[in-house]
Formats: C-alpha cells, sequence, structure tokens
C-alpha cells in the first residue's frame, strides 16, 4: 500500500513539473505561426487552420470526455505518459489532461508496442478525452504549431469539415497486436520500407468492339500494408470501342500514407464476336409455285458495320431431304410441298467465326382444284342419257389427282334445288323432261376446305324427234258422194307427249289425178268422194322445233259407186309404221 501511494505521489510531481516545464506568451505563439485547429467530435476530424484558411486535416479519436470549447496549447512532452499507464508520442496540451498523442503504447521509448486495435480505431470516438493521432499527424502539431494555439472543440457534422475526413491505414492482422506506428518517421521502422502495389493480371487486355468499357475491371490496388484500397485507383488515358486499335491506360494509386504506385495496362479493340445476320425469317409459309426470293431484306455485317451482305452463301434442304445443298441463286421457285430448310451461312473476316441462320419454308397446296372436261353447254335428246362425268378430271394445283372427289349435282327444269348424284346415276343420267336442266360440278382442296373449284353445265334437253301420228288407218272403202271427216280419231304429240293434232296437215290425191291438193280444217271435216275410184289421202305431222322430223301417213280409201260391204270395214291405225 505504501508502495502503491509514494508511485503517485511521484507521478503527481512529476506531471506537475511537466505542466510548469514549458509556458509561452499565448500571443506571441499565435502570431509566429499562423495556426488555429477545430477538432469536431462528431466526425473525429482535426482541420488545420493557416491565416484563417483550412490548410491540412488529420483523422483522429476523441473521447467522450473531450470537452467542447476553446482553448490554447500549453505544453509539449516527446514521450509521455498516458492513463493505464500507456505512452504516447508527441504529445502537445490542449486543456488539463486533454492533449494531442500518437495512438499509445504499452511501453514508454518503446516503437515496436503500440496497440494495434487502438490504431485501427482512429476515425471513432475511442479515447478517454485526448485526442489521438498517428505518429507523423501527432508529430506535425508538436513541430509546427508553437504553444498558445487555439484549438476549438465541437460537435459538428462533415459539412464542418472543409477538407473532408482523411483515412488512416488499417493495420491488417497479420502484423500482430503491437508494433509501429506505419506513419512514424523514425529510423528502423519496419513499414518504412514498403509500398502500394496494383495488380493488373485480373485486366481483360482485348476488348469487344462497341462494347461498354470498364476500365478498373479486374485491376486491383493494395496499400504499403496489404489492405485492398480498389477504390482509390485512378486513371489516365482512354479506349475508344468504336475503333480498333490498342490503347495504353496507366493506373495509379496513393495509399493513405502518401506513397504512390502505377501500373500501364495496354488494351486491344477486336472483334470476337460472330458476324450478324439479318432479315432471315424463321418460319415462312408459302403456296405451292409460288417463287421465293430468298436475299430480300436479308443482311450482314460485321459489328463495325462493315457489310458482308454480297458474301452470304445459302444452301438448302429439299424436302423429304436431310443432305444440305449450296444454292447461288438468289430467287427458288417451290415446287415440292412439305417444309424447305435454307440456311444462310456468312464469315466474319475480322475472326473467321461464322454465323448460321435458318429459315424454314412450309409449303402447302391450298388453292382450288383445277376443274376441267366441264362443258359450258350441251344439247340432249328427250329421255337421251349422259355419263355426267365424262371427261371431267380435277386435281389439285400441285398435280395430286382429285376427280374421285368430285361431287356433281343436278337441277332439273322447274325443280329449285340442286340434288346429288350418285355415282351409278352420274355414269348414266337419263333425261326425262324438256327444258333447261343444270349440272354443278365442285371439288374441295383437303388441305383447305374452303378452297373449292366449282363449275356449272346447261343442259338443254328437246325433244326433236319427228311425232307420233295415231289414228290413221291404211285403207278404206267408200261409194260416191260419201262424206268423211278426215280428222276423225286422228292424233298426233311429240315423244315427250305434247299434243300436236291441231299441226296435222291432210292432203288428198283424187282418183286420176297426179298431185296432192291441201285440204283447209272445214274440208277435212266434211270430205265429200265425188267418184268412184282410189283416193290416196297423206297425214303428215312436223316437230314444232324440228321442221325437217316430219311423221307422215298415207290412208287409201276405194270409193266405188255401189254399198260398201261390211268385210271391207278397216281398223283405224293407232300408230306409226
Amino acid at each position: 500500500m505504501r508502495k502503491t501511494k509514494k508511485s503517485i505521489i511521484i507521478i503527481l510531481a512529476f506531471c506537475i513539473m511537466l505542466l510548469s516545464a514549458v509556458s509561452l506568451d499565448k500571443g506571441v505563439a499565435q502570431a509566429a505561426g499562423g495556426y488555429t485547429i477545430k477538432i469536431n467530435k462528431a466526425t473525429n476530424v482535426v482541420t488545420v487552420y493557416r491565416n484563417g484558411a483550412p490548410d491540412r486535416a488529420f483523422v483522429c479519436s476523441t473521447g467522450n470526455a473531450t470537452p467542447i470549447g476553446t482553448f490554447n496549447t500549453s505544453q509539449k512532452l516527446r514521450w509521455h505518459v498516458l492513463d493505464g499507464p500507456s505512452y504516447g508520442q508527441y504529445c502537445t496540451r490542449i486543456v488539463a489532461g486533454v492533449l494531442f498523442h500518437s495512438v499509445w503504447y504499452y511501453a514508454n521509448g518503446d516503437y515496436n508496442s503500440q496497440s494495434y486495435v487502438q490504431y485501427n480505431k482512429l476515425g471513432t470516438t475511442a479515447s478517454h478525452g485526448c485526442v489521438r493521432l498517428t505518429v507523423a499527424d501527432a508529430k506535425w502539431i508538436y513541430e509546427n504549431c508553437p504553444l498558445g494555439t487555439s484549438v476549438t472543440v465541437f460537435w459538428g457534422s462533415s459539412a464542418d469539415d472543409p477538407l473532408g475526413k482523411p483515412e488512416a491505414i488499417k493495420i491488417p492482422a497479420k502484423y500482430g497486436s503491437r508494433g509501429w506506428d506505419p506513419t512514424d518517421p523514425m529510423a528502423g521502422n519496419p513499414y518504412s520500407g514498403l509500398r502500394p502495389s496494383i495488380n493488373v493480371s485480373g485486366a481483360q487486355t482485348n476488348v469487344e468492339y462497341g462494347s461498354v468499357f470498364n476500365p478498373f475491371a479486374g485491376i486491383a490496388a493494395y496499400d504499403s500494408l496489404g489492405n485492398d484500397i480498389t477504390r482509390r485507383l485512378t486513371y489516365s488515358g482512354s479506349v475508344d470501342t468504336k475503333k480498333f486499335g490498342s490503347y495504353q491506360l496507366t493506373y495509379n494509386v496513393v495509399d493513405a500514407l502518401g506513397r504512390s504506385a502505377s501500373s500501364s495496362v495496354t488494351y486491344k479493340v477486336v472483334d470476337s464476336s460472330e458476324a450478324i445476320i439479318k432479315g432471315v425469317k424463321k418460319s415462312v409459309k408459302k403456296e405451292y409455285n409460288a417463287t421465293l426470293n430468298l436475299r430480300k431484306n436479308v443482311k450482314a455485317y460485321t459489328a463495325d458495320k462493315r457489310s458482308l451482305t454480297d458474301k452470304i452463301k445459302i444452301k438448302v434442304i429439299y424436302p423429304k431431304s436431310k443432305n444440305e445443298k449450296p444454292y447461288k441463286k438468289s430467287t427458288i421457285k417451290l415446287k415440292k410441298l412439305g417444309t424447305y430448310k435454307f440456311i444462310y451461312y456468312v464469315s466474319n473476316p475480322n475472326n473467321g467465326l461464322v454465323t448460321k441462320a435458318t429459315m424454314k419454308v412450309t409449303v402447302k397446296d391450298t388453292k382450288k382444284p383445277k376443274l376441267t372436261g366441264v362443258a359450258q353447254k350441251k344439247t340432249v335428246e328427250y329421255k337421251g342419257s349422259l355419263n355426267l362425268k365424262s371427261k371431267v378430271k380435277a386435281k389439285l394445283v400441285s398435280g395430286k389427282n382429285m376427280t374421285s372427289k368430285v361431287v356433281i349435282k343436278i337441277k332439273a327444269p322447274d325443280y329449285k334445288k340442286f340434288v346429288k348424284l350418285s355415282e351409278k346415276k352420274y355414269k348414266s343420267y337419263k333425261f326425262t323432261k324438256v327444258g333447261t336442266y343444270q349440272v354443278e360440278y365442285s371439288v374441295a382442296n383437303p388441305y383447305n376446305k374452303k378452297a373449292v373449284a366449282k363449275k356449272t353445265m346447261v343442259i338443254t334437253v328437246r325433244d326433236s324427234k319427228a311425232p307420233k301420228l295415231l289414228g290413221v288407218v291404211d285403207a278404206k272403202n267408200a261409194k260416191v258422194n260419201d262424206i268423211f271427216n278426215l280428222r276423225d280419231g286422228v292424233t298426233a304429240k311429240t315423244l315427250s307427249g305434247q299434243d300436236l293434232t291441231a299441226n296435222i296437215t291432210i292432203k288428198v290425191k283424187a282418183p286420176e289425178t297426179n298431185a296432192f291438193v291441201d285440204l283447209t280444217a272445214e274440208q277435212c271435216q266434211k270430205f265429200s268422194f265425188g267418184k268412184a275410184g282410189i283416193y290416196t289421202i297423206e297425214y303428215s305431222v312436223a316437230n314444232p322445233i324440228n321442221p325437217k322430223a316430219v311423221t307422215k301417213k298415207i290412208m287409201t280409201v276405194t270409193v266405188a259407186s255401189g254399198q260398201i260391204s261390211p268385210d271391207d270395214a278397216v281398223t283405224p291405225d293407232n300408230g306409226n309404221k
């Protein structure tokens, strides 16, 4: 206990002696140096002003006990005992027990005993009240700011630090927990020979033409103690990615110790990509037999827009084939159904890379089939028969036979609708009505049901043959002055049933005469046999639509002067002979 008290008394006596060791007139000190100092406790920044203008800034560590106010330095101590006890270099007293000093050491005068844990706290609130600095910064104040220098301690913000907040170099764990202050200029400092470095091994020296160039990609910088300070890198020079060539950039870095390093990298702007082919559609649908322009709107060029369009080569794989064949023409007639593949190739002269683009062209036959052999008009005789499909053919544009798929419909005279015919009926169709028939032929494309070919044939059915003449007997007997109705029982009609009785013409050739005489209708009704002999009576009727189609019949009447025997009666003729 006595030893402890004695030690305390000795320390206090030493401090009192030191406090009185160095003192100068305040006004004289300020006039000599022209410096004032401000300490921002909030940011842990010391700013030194010279003649009122900011001159330099130091990073520091203040403490919660650091007093706010304006003071004047009153003492300087090269090495000094601190709390702990611990020891500091280049101490300048601000007020009472508050000093500027280096980060503390474990042993007095031992440069290799600084606490690295405390050193790495610079820039944060960490002291018991003093203002900790690097050795270099504490030394500068010690040597340049005379006693009596004004020191203002305040709580501000970063806006109150006109020179910003400097950075103190960090001491990595590999250096242990204590050692030299890296900023100490004293001979023997193991850090004095260390320098920052720039590692450019990760730089991609080939830069793609037209790309966005990042000059810091792959570049790393380290300070004198090996800390990553890539963020502090700067460079000079430029790289124009729109122009092929070589470019040199020089990288520079300055660490927190003020030591610098530089390194240069040569970059080369190159085209390492494939050429670009544009205008080749991935999928196209075309009609059979269409002409396709293979080069229309197709272009090729390099990254620097050098045209390669005329260097494009085309190969084709035809439907149902697997082999590529060179194709030199610009157009092609699509004469095959199925899928064509057109492959476009172009080589980039900058690097030899080949670009390939493929277009698939699906060829279909979706148009109306071709329907041939259908006559526009035909004339058929009443009760005549026709094979309505005779000579009728159908095929797709691509050539597939569609004749068996032809549908035949017919609309008879006086009918409003078409009736579909079966094969049995259309092969031997009998026309049982006089008038106009319409026969419709149609065939659909099986690949496009809406593509239907249609044709209509108009068939006129005529009854142009010689009519039927009925009721004319071959022979009759009469006596002189008998009166006959020569039309009695005689009728006429066409084969289709049209009544032509009124059209019957009757001629008579009297006995001993050579010529027939036409009879009027009235004469026919009351014809008188005026003399004995043989009368020849000619009945004739013509088809009204074909005057040449005439039916004739002859009846002979033997006229006697006496009574006719019943055995001479003749059965009338009921038909043509």
